[in-house]
Protein backbone atom coordinates (compact mmCIF):
# COMPACT_ATOMS: atom_id res chain seq x y z
CA UNK A 1 0.00 0.00 0.00
CA UNK A 2 1.06 3.59 -0.51
CA UNK A 3 2.41 5.43 2.52
CA UNK A 4 0.69 8.52 3.89
CA UNK A 5 3.57 10.66 2.58
CA UNK A 6 3.16 9.24 -0.93
CA UNK A 7 -0.59 9.84 -0.80
CA UNK A 8 -0.05 13.39 0.37
CA UNK A 9 2.49 13.98 -2.40
CA UNK A 10 0.15 12.65 -5.06
CA UNK A 11 -2.73 14.77 -3.79
CA UNK A 12 -0.46 17.83 -3.70
CA UNK A 13 0.68 17.20 -7.28
CA UNK A 14 -2.92 16.77 -8.42
CA UNK A 15 -3.95 20.04 -6.77
CA UNK A 16 -1.01 21.86 -8.33
CA UNK A 17 -1.83 20.32 -11.73
CA UNK A 18 -5.41 21.58 -11.53
CA UNK A 19 -4.39 24.96 -10.12
CA UNK A 20 -1.76 25.40 -12.80
CA UNK A 21 -4.23 24.44 -15.52
CA UNK A 22 -6.79 26.88 -14.11
CA UNK A 23 -4.36 29.78 -13.96
CA UNK A 24 -2.94 28.99 -17.38
CA UNK A 25 -6.44 28.88 -18.83
CA UNK A 26 -7.24 32.22 -17.18
CA UNK A 27 -3.89 33.54 -18.35
CA UNK A 28 -4.52 32.61 -21.93
CA UNK A 29 -8.11 33.80 -21.60
CA UNK A 30 -6.85 37.23 -20.56
CA UNK A 31 -4.39 37.33 -23.45
CA UNK A 32 -7.12 36.14 -25.80
CA UNK A 33 -9.35 38.91 -24.45
CA UNK A 34 -6.57 41.41 -25.23
CA UNK A 35 -6.46 40.08 -28.78
CA UNK A 36 -10.23 39.92 -29.23
CA UNK A 37 -11.10 43.27 -27.66
CA UNK A 38 -8.29 45.50 -28.90
CA UNK A 39 -7.29 44.06 -32.30
CA UNK A 40 -10.30 45.52 -34.20
CA UNK A 41 -9.56 48.91 -32.65
CA UNK A 42 -5.87 48.65 -33.53
CA UNK A 43 -6.59 47.76 -37.15
CA UNK A 44 -9.11 50.59 -37.38
CA UNK A 45 -6.81 53.21 -35.79
CA UNK A 46 -3.45 52.10 -37.16
CA UNK A 47 -4.28 50.39 -40.45
CA UNK A 48 -3.05 46.97 -41.56
CA UNK A 49 0.59 48.07 -42.00
CA UNK A 50 0.99 49.48 -38.48
CA UNK A 51 -0.92 46.57 -37.01
CA UNK A 52 1.52 44.32 -38.82
CA UNK A 53 4.33 46.17 -37.02
CA UNK A 54 2.55 45.51 -33.72
CA UNK A 55 2.28 41.83 -34.68
CA UNK A 56 6.02 41.69 -35.37
CA UNK A 57 6.79 43.42 -32.04
CA UNK A 58 4.46 41.05 -30.18
CA UNK A 59 6.04 38.02 -31.83
CA UNK A 60 9.45 39.45 -30.96
CA UNK A 61 8.31 39.79 -27.35
CA UNK A 62 7.74 36.03 -27.37
CA UNK A 63 10.68 35.17 -29.63
CA UNK A 64 13.13 36.89 -27.31
CA UNK A 65 12.79 33.84 -25.13
CA UNK A 66 15.85 33.01 -27.23
CA UNK A 67 17.70 35.30 -24.83
CA UNK A 68 17.10 32.56 -22.30
CA UNK A 69 19.96 30.49 -23.69
CA UNK A 70 18.49 27.47 -21.91
CA UNK A 71 19.18 29.19 -18.61
CA UNK A 72 15.64 29.13 -17.27
CA UNK A 73 15.01 25.41 -17.84
CA UNK A 74 18.51 24.52 -16.61
CA UNK A 75 18.03 26.63 -13.48
CA UNK A 76 14.65 25.02 -12.76
CA UNK A 77 15.95 21.48 -13.19
CA UNK A 78 19.06 22.12 -11.08
CA UNK A 79 17.11 23.86 -8.32
CA UNK A 80 14.46 21.13 -8.27
CA UNK A 81 17.20 18.55 -7.85
CA UNK A 82 18.84 20.65 -5.12
CA UNK A 83 15.51 20.96 -3.25
CA UNK A 84 15.09 17.20 -3.41
CA UNK A 85 18.59 16.63 -1.97
CA UNK A 86 18.36 19.47 0.54
CA UNK A 87 21.51 21.05 -0.94
CA UNK A 88 21.11 24.78 -0.27
CA UNK A 89 24.61 25.59 -1.56
CA UNK A 90 23.89 24.09 -5.00
CA UNK A 91 20.51 25.78 -5.05
CA UNK A 92 21.99 29.23 -4.43
CA UNK A 93 24.79 28.67 -6.93
CA UNK A 94 22.35 27.65 -9.68
CA UNK A 95 20.17 30.68 -9.01
CA UNK A 96 23.16 33.06 -8.94
CA UNK A 97 24.71 31.80 -12.16
CA UNK A 98 21.34 31.79 -13.92
CA UNK A 99 20.47 35.40 -13.06
CA UNK A 100 23.88 36.86 -13.87
CA UNK A 101 24.31 34.89 -17.09
CA UNK A 102 20.93 35.98 -18.34
CA UNK A 103 21.74 39.63 -17.56
CA UNK A 104 24.92 39.32 -19.65
CA UNK A 105 23.05 37.82 -22.61
CA UNK A 106 20.35 40.52 -22.40
CA UNK A 107 22.90 43.34 -22.58
CA UNK A 108 24.44 41.76 -25.67
CA UNK A 109 21.03 41.32 -27.34
CA UNK A 110 20.00 44.95 -26.80
CA UNK A 111 23.35 46.13 -28.20
CA UNK A 112 23.07 43.94 -31.31
CA UNK A 113 19.45 44.96 -32.00
CA UNK A 114 20.39 48.64 -31.76
CA UNK A 115 23.26 48.12 -34.19
CA UNK A 116 20.98 46.36 -36.70
CA UNK A 117 18.48 49.20 -36.38
CA UNK A 118 21.07 51.93 -36.96
CA UNK A 119 22.44 50.26 -40.08
CA UNK A 120 18.93 49.82 -41.54
CA UNK A 121 18.96 46.01 -41.63
CA UNK A 122 15.72 45.54 -39.69
CA UNK A 123 13.81 47.89 -41.98
CA UNK A 124 15.16 46.24 -45.14
CA UNK A 125 14.68 42.65 -44.00
CA UNK A 126 11.07 42.96 -42.83
CA UNK A 127 9.79 45.87 -44.97
CA UNK A 128 9.08 47.98 -41.88
CA UNK A 129 7.33 51.35 -41.97
CA UNK A 130 9.05 54.52 -40.71
CA UNK A 131 10.15 54.16 -37.10
CA UNK A 132 9.49 50.43 -37.12
CA UNK A 133 13.05 49.39 -36.31
CA UNK A 134 13.03 51.58 -33.19
CA UNK A 135 9.89 49.79 -32.01
CA UNK A 136 11.62 46.41 -32.37
CA UNK A 137 14.68 47.61 -30.41
CA UNK A 138 12.37 48.88 -27.66
CA UNK A 139 10.70 45.47 -27.62
CA UNK A 140 14.04 43.72 -27.11
CA UNK A 141 14.82 45.98 -24.15
CA UNK A 142 11.38 45.48 -22.57
CA UNK A 143 11.63 41.73 -23.05
CA UNK A 144 15.00 41.59 -21.30
CA UNK A 145 13.48 43.27 -18.22
CA UNK A 146 10.36 41.09 -18.31
CA UNK A 147 12.27 37.83 -18.64
CA UNK A 148 14.61 38.78 -15.81
CA UNK A 149 11.58 39.23 -13.56
CA UNK A 150 10.31 35.78 -14.63
CA UNK A 151 13.69 34.15 -13.99
CA UNK A 152 13.63 35.62 -10.48
CA UNK A 153 10.60 33.42 -9.71
CA UNK A 154 12.27 30.12 -10.68
CA UNK A 155 12.76 29.04 -7.02
CA UNK A 156 8.95 28.78 -6.82
CA UNK A 157 8.76 26.72 -10.02
CA UNK A 158 11.55 24.44 -8.75
CA UNK A 159 9.41 23.66 -5.71
CA UNK A 160 6.58 22.66 -8.05
CA UNK A 161 4.60 25.86 -7.36
CA UNK A 162 4.30 26.84 -11.01
CA UNK A 163 0.74 28.10 -10.55
CA UNK A 164 2.03 31.14 -8.63
CA UNK A 165 4.02 32.21 -11.69
CA UNK A 166 0.98 31.69 -13.90
CA UNK A 167 -1.17 33.72 -11.50
CA UNK A 168 1.24 36.67 -11.61
CA UNK A 169 1.35 36.53 -15.40
CA UNK A 170 -2.44 36.40 -15.53
CA UNK A 171 -2.92 39.49 -13.37
CA UNK A 172 -0.47 41.36 -15.57
CA UNK A 173 -2.26 40.32 -18.76
CA UNK A 174 -5.61 41.36 -17.28
CA UNK A 175 -4.29 44.77 -16.25
CA UNK A 176 -2.87 45.34 -19.74
CA UNK A 177 -6.29 45.12 -21.42
CA UNK A 178 -7.92 48.38 -20.21
CA UNK A 179 -4.65 50.32 -20.06
CA UNK A 180 -3.55 49.49 -23.61
CA UNK A 181 -7.08 49.90 -24.96
CA UNK A 182 -7.20 53.40 -23.48
CA UNK A 183 -3.86 54.25 -25.09
CA UNK A 184 -4.98 53.03 -28.52
CA UNK A 185 -8.25 54.96 -28.12
CA UNK A 186 -6.26 58.14 -27.40
CA UNK A 187 -4.21 57.62 -30.55
CA UNK A 188 -0.98 56.23 -29.09
CA UNK A 189 1.40 54.50 -31.47
CA UNK A 190 2.79 50.98 -31.44
CA UNK A 191 5.85 51.80 -29.30
CA UNK A 192 3.98 53.22 -26.27
CA UNK A 193 1.52 50.32 -26.35
CA UNK A 194 4.33 47.74 -26.37
CA UNK A 195 6.12 49.54 -23.53
CA UNK A 196 2.93 49.69 -21.45
CA UNK A 197 2.08 46.05 -22.09
CA UNK A 198 5.55 44.93 -21.00
CA UNK A 199 5.32 47.06 -17.84
CA UNK A 200 1.95 45.50 -16.94
CA UNK A 201 3.42 42.01 -17.37
CA UNK A 202 6.56 42.76 -15.33
CA UNK A 203 5.09 44.47 -12.26
CA UNK A 204 3.17 41.44 -10.85
CA UNK A 205 6.34 39.32 -11.06
CA UNK A 206 8.21 41.88 -8.97
CA UNK A 207 5.38 41.95 -6.43
CA UNK A 208 5.43 38.14 -6.10
CA UNK A 209 9.23 38.14 -5.81
CA UNK A 210 9.02 40.71 -3.00
CA UNK A 211 6.22 38.91 -1.16
CA UNK A 212 8.07 35.57 -1.35
CA UNK A 213 11.34 37.08 -0.16
CA UNK A 214 13.18 36.29 -3.40
CA UNK A 215 14.98 39.63 -3.55
CA UNK A 216 17.10 38.38 -0.65
CA UNK A 217 18.32 35.54 -2.88
CA UNK A 218 19.50 37.83 -5.68
CA UNK A 219 23.27 37.62 -6.16
CA UNK A 220 24.17 41.25 -5.43
CA UNK A 221 27.36 40.21 -3.63
CA UNK A 222 28.46 38.07 -6.59
CA UNK A 223 28.53 40.87 -9.16
CA UNK A 224 32.20 41.69 -8.68
CA UNK A 225 33.28 38.03 -8.77
CA UNK A 226 31.19 37.14 -11.83
CA UNK A 227 33.27 36.49 -14.95
CA UNK A 228 32.43 35.89 -18.64
CA UNK A 229 33.80 32.36 -18.24
CA UNK A 230 31.03 31.65 -15.71
CA UNK A 231 28.39 32.82 -18.18
CA UNK A 232 29.87 30.70 -20.97
CA UNK A 233 29.98 27.67 -18.69
CA UNK A 234 26.33 28.16 -17.73
CA UNK A 235 25.29 28.57 -21.37
CA UNK A 236 27.24 25.44 -22.27
CA UNK A 237 25.43 23.42 -19.60
CA UNK A 238 22.11 24.81 -20.76
CA UNK A 239 22.71 24.24 -24.48
CA UNK A 240 20.25 21.37 -24.89
CA UNK A 241 17.57 23.27 -22.97
CA UNK A 242 18.30 26.27 -25.17
CA UNK A 243 17.88 24.17 -28.27
CA UNK A 244 14.34 23.31 -27.16
CA UNK A 245 13.58 27.05 -26.86
CA UNK A 246 15.03 27.76 -30.29
CA UNK A 247 12.89 24.99 -31.73
CA UNK A 248 9.71 26.25 -30.08
CA UNK A 249 10.22 29.81 -31.30
CA UNK A 250 11.34 28.69 -34.76
CA UNK A 251 8.13 26.81 -35.49
CA UNK A 252 5.80 29.49 -34.06
CA UNK A 253 6.50 33.21 -33.71
CA UNK A 254 9.56 33.21 -35.97
CA UNK A 255 7.14 32.38 -38.79
CA UNK A 256 5.65 35.87 -38.35
CA UNK A 257 8.97 37.31 -39.48
CA UNK A 258 9.14 34.78 -42.32
CA UNK A 259 5.78 35.98 -43.62
CA UNK A 260 6.83 39.62 -43.24
CA UNK A 261 10.05 38.99 -45.16
CA UNK A 262 8.07 37.36 -47.99
CA UNK A 263 4.91 39.45 -48.15
CA UNK A 264 5.31 42.40 -45.77
CA UNK A 265 3.94 43.36 -42.32
CA UNK A 266 0.28 43.50 -43.36
CA UNK A 267 0.24 39.79 -44.27
CA UNK A 268 2.31 39.05 -41.16
CA UNK A 269 -0.43 40.70 -39.10
CA UNK A 270 -3.02 38.26 -40.44
CA UNK A 271 -0.76 35.30 -39.71
CA UNK A 272 -0.15 36.61 -36.19
CA UNK A 273 -3.91 36.50 -35.51
CA UNK A 274 -4.08 32.90 -36.74
CA UNK A 275 -1.00 31.97 -34.70
CA UNK A 276 -2.52 33.33 -31.49
CA UNK A 277 -5.68 31.34 -32.20
CA UNK A 278 -3.60 28.17 -32.62
CA UNK A 279 -2.00 28.84 -29.24
CA UNK A 280 -5.38 28.37 -27.61
CA UNK A 281 -4.94 24.72 -28.59
CA UNK A 282 -1.22 24.29 -27.92
CA UNK A 283 -0.23 26.56 -25.03
CA UNK A 284 -3.28 26.22 -22.79
CA UNK A 285 -3.34 22.48 -23.25
CA UNK A 286 0.36 21.86 -22.79
CA UNK A 287 0.69 23.73 -19.51
CA UNK A 288 0.09 20.44 -17.67
CA UNK A 289 3.30 19.10 -19.20
CA UNK A 290 5.19 22.05 -17.69
CA UNK A 291 3.99 20.98 -14.27
CA UNK A 292 5.17 17.43 -14.87
CA UNK A 293 8.70 18.57 -15.76
CA UNK A 294 9.81 19.21 -12.16
CA UNK A 295 7.66 16.37 -10.78
CA UNK A 296 9.12 13.73 -13.12
CA UNK A 297 12.60 14.90 -12.18
CA UNK A 298 11.86 14.03 -8.55
CA UNK A 299 10.05 10.71 -9.19
CA UNK A 300 12.04 7.72 -7.98
CA UNK A 301 10.33 4.75 -9.67
CA UNK A 302 8.48 3.75 -12.80
CA UNK A 303 5.09 3.61 -11.09
CA UNK A 304 5.30 7.23 -9.98
CA UNK A 305 6.45 8.35 -13.42
CA UNK A 306 3.59 6.44 -15.05
CA UNK A 307 0.92 7.99 -12.84
CA UNK A 308 2.31 11.53 -13.06
CA UNK A 309 2.74 11.40 -16.84
CA UNK A 310 -0.73 9.92 -17.32
CA UNK A 311 -2.35 12.76 -15.38
CA UNK A 312 -0.49 15.33 -17.45
CA UNK A 313 -1.19 13.59 -20.77
CA UNK A 314 -4.93 13.28 -20.17
CA UNK A 315 -5.23 16.95 -19.22
CA UNK A 316 -3.30 17.99 -22.34
CA UNK A 317 -5.44 15.80 -24.59
CA UNK A 318 -8.71 17.06 -23.12
CA UNK A 319 -8.02 20.74 -23.66
CA UNK A 320 -6.10 20.50 -26.93
CA UNK A 321 -8.57 18.25 -28.77
CA UNK A 322 -11.53 20.35 -27.60
CA UNK A 323 -9.82 23.50 -28.88
CA UNK A 324 -8.91 21.84 -32.17
CA UNK A 325 -12.53 20.81 -32.76
CA UNK A 326 -13.71 24.37 -32.17
CA UNK A 327 -11.33 25.87 -34.74
CA UNK A 328 -11.88 23.04 -37.19
CA UNK A 329 -15.53 24.02 -37.57
CA UNK A 330 -15.83 27.65 -36.44
CA UNK A 331 -12.69 29.56 -37.48
CA UNK A 332 -14.19 31.26 -40.52
CA UNK A 333 -17.37 32.29 -38.73
CA UNK A 334 -15.52 33.64 -35.71
CA UNK A 335 -13.08 35.68 -37.81
CA UNK A 336 -15.82 37.18 -39.99
CA UNK A 337 -17.88 38.16 -36.98
CA UNK A 338 -14.91 39.50 -35.04
CA UNK A 339 -13.13 41.59 -37.71
CA UNK A 340 -16.23 42.62 -39.69
CA UNK A 341 -14.66 41.67 -43.01
CA UNK A 342 -11.61 43.98 -42.61
CA UNK A 343 -9.25 41.01 -43.03
CA UNK A 344 -9.50 38.43 -45.80
CA UNK A 345 -9.94 34.92 -44.40
CA UNK A 346 -7.85 32.16 -46.01
CA UNK A 347 -9.79 29.17 -47.32
CA UNK A 348 -9.73 25.95 -45.27
CA UNK A 349 -7.93 27.81 -42.48
CA UNK A 350 -9.76 25.81 -39.80
CA UNK A 351 -8.07 22.56 -40.81
CA UNK A 352 -4.67 24.21 -40.72
CA UNK A 353 -5.29 25.80 -37.33
CA UNK A 354 -6.47 22.53 -35.79
CA UNK A 355 -3.46 20.54 -37.02
CA UNK A 356 -0.97 23.29 -36.21
CA UNK A 357 -2.31 23.61 -32.67
CA UNK A 358 -2.42 19.87 -32.02
CA UNK A 359 1.13 19.37 -33.28
CA UNK A 360 2.26 22.18 -31.00
CA UNK A 361 0.60 20.64 -27.95
CA UNK A 362 2.06 17.21 -28.71
CA UNK A 363 5.51 18.74 -29.16
CA UNK A 364 5.37 20.50 -25.79
CA UNK A 365 4.36 17.25 -24.07
CA UNK A 366 7.21 15.28 -25.63
CA UNK A 367 9.92 17.90 -25.05
CA UNK A 368 8.90 18.78 -21.46
CA UNK A 369 8.56 15.11 -20.53
CA UNK A 370 11.95 14.26 -22.04
CA UNK A 371 13.59 16.95 -19.89
CA UNK A 372 11.88 15.60 -16.78
CA UNK A 373 13.07 12.06 -17.62
CA UNK A 374 16.69 13.06 -18.16
CA UNK A 375 16.34 12.67 -21.93
CA UNK A 376 17.03 16.35 -22.56
CA UNK A 377 19.60 15.90 -25.31
CA UNK A 378 17.45 13.49 -27.33
CA UNK A 379 14.35 15.61 -26.75
CA UNK A 380 16.17 18.74 -27.87
CA UNK A 381 17.45 17.07 -31.04
CA UNK A 382 13.99 15.70 -31.84
CA UNK A 383 12.45 19.12 -31.22
CA UNK A 384 15.06 20.82 -33.40
CA UNK A 385 14.40 18.38 -36.24
CA UNK A 386 10.67 19.01 -35.81
CA UNK A 387 11.19 22.78 -35.99
CA UNK A 388 13.44 22.52 -39.04
CA UNK A 389 10.99 20.33 -40.95
CA UNK A 390 8.13 22.53 -39.76
CA UNK A 391 9.78 25.74 -40.98
CA UNK A 392 10.60 24.20 -44.36
CA UNK A 393 7.06 22.87 -44.59
CA UNK A 394 5.68 26.30 -43.65
CA UNK A 395 7.73 28.03 -46.36
CA UNK A 396 6.73 25.53 -49.04
CA UNK A 397 3.13 25.50 -47.79
CA UNK A 398 2.89 29.30 -47.98
CA UNK A 399 4.19 29.32 -51.53
CA UNK A 400 1.65 26.68 -52.54
CA UNK A 401 -1.41 27.60 -50.48
CA UNK A 402 -0.92 30.90 -48.67
CA UNK A 403 -1.46 31.07 -44.93
CA UNK A 404 -3.56 27.89 -44.83
CA UNK A 405 -0.75 26.03 -46.57
CA UNK A 406 1.74 27.51 -44.12
CA UNK A 407 -0.21 26.15 -41.14
CA UNK A 408 -0.56 22.72 -42.71
CA UNK A 409 3.07 22.52 -43.75
CA UNK A 410 4.26 23.85 -40.41
CA UNK A 411 2.50 21.04 -38.54
CA UNK A 412 4.29 18.22 -40.36
CA UNK A 413 7.39 18.36 -38.19
CA UNK A 414 5.67 16.43 -35.40
CA UNK A 415 6.63 13.21 -37.23
CA UNK A 416 10.21 13.78 -36.05
CA UNK A 417 9.05 13.38 -32.45
CA UNK A 418 7.73 9.84 -32.83
CA UNK A 419 11.05 8.02 -32.21
CA UNK A 420 11.59 9.60 -28.79
CA UNK A 421 8.06 8.79 -27.69
CA UNK A 422 9.14 5.13 -27.54
CA UNK A 423 11.83 6.00 -24.98
CA UNK A 424 9.34 8.04 -22.97
CA UNK A 425 6.93 5.09 -23.00
CA UNK A 426 9.64 2.79 -21.64
CA UNK A 427 10.62 5.19 -18.85
CA UNK A 428 6.97 5.71 -17.85
CA UNK A 429 5.89 2.07 -17.91
CA UNK A 430 3.81 2.08 -21.10
CA UNK A 431 4.04 -0.89 -23.43
CA UNK A 432 4.31 1.33 -26.52
CA UNK A 433 3.15 4.67 -27.93
CA UNK A 434 -0.26 3.17 -28.77
CA UNK A 435 -0.93 3.06 -25.03
CA UNK A 436 -1.04 6.87 -25.06
CA UNK A 437 -3.95 6.73 -27.50
CA UNK A 438 -5.73 3.92 -25.67
CA UNK A 439 -5.69 5.98 -22.49
CA UNK A 440 -7.95 8.50 -24.29
CA UNK A 441 -10.78 6.01 -24.91
CA UNK A 442 -12.87 7.16 -21.88
CA UNK A 443 -12.80 10.69 -23.31
CA UNK A 444 -13.99 9.76 -26.82
CA UNK A 445 -17.75 10.11 -26.12
CA UNK A 446 -17.17 13.65 -24.94
CA UNK A 447 -15.07 14.49 -27.98
CA UNK A 448 -17.77 13.06 -30.27
CA UNK A 449 -20.43 15.19 -28.59
CA UNK A 450 -18.21 18.28 -28.79
CA UNK A 451 -17.40 17.78 -32.47
CA UNK A 452 -21.05 17.19 -33.35
CA UNK A 453 -22.11 20.29 -31.45
CA UNK A 454 -19.51 22.49 -33.15
CA UNK A 455 -20.44 21.11 -36.58
CA UNK A 456 -24.12 21.94 -36.22
CA UNK A 457 -23.25 25.34 -34.73
CA UNK A 458 -21.16 26.12 -37.82
CA UNK A 459 -24.32 25.92 -39.95
CA UNK A 460 -25.70 29.06 -38.28
CA UNK A 461 -24.53 32.65 -38.13
CA UNK A 462 -26.02 33.89 -34.86
CA UNK A 463 -23.68 34.92 -32.07
CA UNK A 464 -26.13 33.68 -29.44
CA UNK A 465 -25.90 30.16 -30.87
CA UNK A 466 -22.11 30.28 -30.71
CA UNK A 467 -22.23 31.34 -27.07
CA UNK A 468 -24.68 28.57 -26.14
CA UNK A 469 -22.50 26.02 -27.93
CA UNK A 470 -19.39 27.15 -26.03
CA UNK A 471 -21.25 26.91 -22.71
CA UNK A 472 -22.42 23.39 -23.54
CA UNK A 473 -18.91 22.38 -24.56
CA UNK A 474 -17.67 23.78 -21.26
CA UNK A 475 -20.11 21.50 -19.43
CA UNK A 476 -18.92 18.52 -21.47
CA UNK A 477 -15.32 19.43 -20.69
CA UNK A 478 -16.10 19.59 -16.96
CA UNK A 479 -17.66 16.13 -17.17
CA UNK A 480 -14.58 14.81 -18.98
CA UNK A 481 -12.35 16.38 -16.34
CA UNK A 482 -14.28 14.49 -13.67
CA UNK A 483 -13.78 11.29 -15.67
CA UNK A 484 -10.02 11.92 -15.64
CA UNK A 485 -9.92 12.61 -11.91
CA UNK A 486 -12.05 9.56 -11.08
CA UNK A 487 -9.83 7.36 -13.22
CA UNK A 488 -6.65 8.60 -11.58
CA UNK A 489 -8.16 8.27 -8.09
CA UNK A 490 -9.28 4.70 -8.79
CA UNK A 491 -5.88 3.80 -10.20
CA UNK A 492 -4.13 5.27 -7.17
CA UNK A 493 -6.36 3.41 -4.70
CA UNK A 494 -5.81 0.09 -6.49
CA UNK A 495 -2.02 0.42 -6.74
CA UNK A 496 0.13 -1.58 -4.31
Amino acid sequence: MHTREQSSGTQSYRRELLSNQLWQSLNFGSKAAFLLLITPMMISRWGSLRYGLFALASSLLVSMALLDGGIRSLTRIQMADAWRRGDTESLQRSYTEGILTFASVSIAAVTISEALSLCGCLTAWFHLPAGGSGVLVLTVFCTAILMTSILMLEPLAAKGNLSTLKAANTWGAMAAIPVCAFLVFLGAGVGPVILTYAACMTLPNLIVAWSEGLFALLPWSELQRFRPATALRTLHRGFWYYLTTVSLIGKTHALTFLVSAIAGPAEAGIFYILLRFSEIISNVASTSSETSLAVLTADTNERERHDDFLQSWLHVALFSITGALMFLFLTGQLLRFWLHGEVSIPSHVGVGLALFGLSGAFSRVVVNTSMGLNLTRLGALAGFAEALIGMIGAFVGYRMGGLSGLLLGGSMGFLCLLPITSLISQRCGFHHVGSWLRSLVPLLPGFLLTGTLFYFTSQFHQVSIYLVAILLVGAIGFWQLKVIQNRITRRFSESP
